[in-house]
């Protein structure tokens, strides 16, 4: 039985890299594969049942012939204007109808999941959800970066373990812990504000990592670098370009000293940053990622000669 994978919104690559190729993309956010390895990058997993085209509600009542006992439904609705809770019911109630059985809302056998993109229906048992929550995650910062978009950040650098990395503006350390995570021992994070190299410390305690934390500027840091992957300040209602400008045009100079490969930049807004970074970089890849309300860039470049 073939497994769905669930990941953040145009980050599909990232997921096809980590499971080698073997997971391929069917849907939007939505990939296929046979046996289930341990991933970081997905937010979800479930079994796949069967995979169909729809018109209305009627049609996807047709296609239930699952058998449950002490079951329950979860529903996911994604740009299509059926009523979640409409459908949940309608389901439930077929069920317990064609194989006299009842639901169990708290501690059910199974869970049967509707998983609707547009007019295609995935039917699915026992969802894993939530996969982006991280048990280290304890301290969390302003801009803290959902794990999974951490990870795929790393694996869409094509970081390994054994390069050195550097995140100037840390944060909490979700990045730095995802690497540390995956192998890596050479380490460097860097934020000017004292609480979050706290937070820092907290998480990558708790995740039982080490990683090399200062509560410093990039200024002072001289230790040459394999890859750069950092989420930068952004312009805002709150800062302004005159505020933030001088801060990222210092970055970028420094970065481009101490890199060795690869620089990796995610921000909310990137017009200031792609102007300040053409003087001494070369774009090679860029994607928008949208998660909840936010809208994310990704930019990853490497070094003018």
């Amino acid at each position: 039985m073939p497994y769905i994978l669930k990941t953040l919104n145009n980050l599909e690559e990232a997921t096809i890299k980590e499971t080698k190729n073997k997971a391929k993309k069917i849907l939007p956010e939505t990939l296929e594969i046979e046996t289930l390895p341990k991933l970081t990058t997905i937010t979800a997993s479930y079994k796949l049942l069967k995979k169909f085209q729809f018109k209305n509600i009627d049609d996807i009542l047709n296609e239930i012939n699952i058998k449950l006992k002490d079951f329950n439904v979860l529903c996911k609705i994604k740009d299509n204007n059926i009523d979640s809770q409409d459908l949940k019911l309608k389901v439930t109630s077929l069920i317990c109808e064609k194989y006299k059985t009842k639901p169990d809302y708290k501690e059910p056998k199974d869970i049967l999941y509707i998983d609707i993109i547009k007019n295609t229906c995935l039917l699915g048992l026992n969802p894993e959800i939530n996969l982006f929550k991280r048990p280290y995650k304890i301290r969390t910062s302003n801009n803290s970066l959902n794990a999974c978009l951490a990870s795929s950040l790393l694996i869409l650098s094509d970081f390994k373990k054994t390069e050195s990395l550097l995140d100037p503006f840390c944060n909490d350390a979700t990045l730095l812990i995802e690497a540390a995570l995956k192998g890596s021992k050479n380490l460097y994070g860097l934020d000017s504000r004292s609480v979050n190299i706290n937070n820092a410390r907290i998480n990558s305690q708790i995740a039982k990592v080490k990683i090399n934390l200062e509560n410093k500027t990039i200024n002072s840091f001289n230790t040459k670098i394999d890859r750069i992957i950092t989420q930068t300040p952004f312009p805002s209602k709150l800062k302004s370009e005159k505020l933030i400008g001088p801060i990222l045009e210092n970055f970028l100079e420094k970065a481009y000293n101490l890199l060795e490969k690869s620089l990796t930049i995610i921000t909310q807004n990137p017009s200031l940053l792609l102007k300040l970074a053409e003087k001494n970089f070369n774009l090679i890849k860029k994607l928008e990622v949208k998660h909840g309300s936010q809208n994310y860039f990704i930019f990853i470049f490497n070094k003018k000669e």
